[in-house]
């Protein structure tokens, strides 16, 4: 496949990413104060979609630089130290059933997003830039890809650390939820 077509790949998983954390949010706010879930048909995949999500990320921003030969810039850098421990830490956390690994991963994409929101907005706004990202690499300013006119790699970044936060944030609801139902269960048990 070309260049073109890996880029136009990559910028509508993007898109998709976006209308994934949408729908996530709205579930999630719409479904507030009902007795079940509304993540429940999730829930057990969870870990293992934000897992996918982060390893997906991590392989395409491989692509970009080792198969098509784009230098990361300093932010995009960053970016990566953040997105490749997320996919190991959520895939072992979900084959493990760990939801305390929800905190460690939350805060690493808390963290990338920033940053991809940041470098994102240093590109529409270049001439913020201080300059010391060209001082060890490309400019972080350069789009090296723009799809539909607003999709760069920092966008499709900030697109996954955003979906994997409404992931951890609809399993954390799942996991509030199983409690609450767990209470109440012994709650309402007979007495003998």
């Amino acid at each position: 496949m070309s260049f073109n077509t890996m880029a136009t790949f990559f910028a509508l998983a993007a898109l998709a990413a976006n209308v994934a954390t949408v729908a996530l949010v709205v579930m999630g706010l719409t479904g507030r104060g009902r007795d079940r879930s509304p993540f429940e048909m999730l829930r057990g995949t969870i870990l293992w979609l934000a897992g996918s999500v982060a390893l997906a990320a991590m392989l395409g921003s491989l692509y970009l630089s080792e198969i098509a030969h784009l230098v990361p810039c300093r932010f995009c850098w960053f970016q990566r130290i953040a997105m490749y421990p997320l996919a190991l830490i959520l895939l072992m956390a979900a084959y493990r059933k760990d939801g305390m690994a929800r905190l460690y991963a939350a805060t690493l994409a808390v963290i990338g997003a920033g940053i991809a929101i940041y470098h994102r907005f240093l590109q529409a706004f270049p001439s913020l830039d201080s300059g010391s990202c060209a001082a060890v690499g490309p400019a972080c300013t350069a789009a090296l890809i723009e799809k539909f006119g607003f999709v760069t790699i920092p966008y499709m970044s900030m697109s996954g650390f955003l979906l994997i936060l409404a992931l951890l944030w609809a399993d954390r609801v799942n996991a509030k939820t199983t409690t609450s139902e767990a209470v109440t269960t012994v709650g309402t048990e007979p007495s003998t």
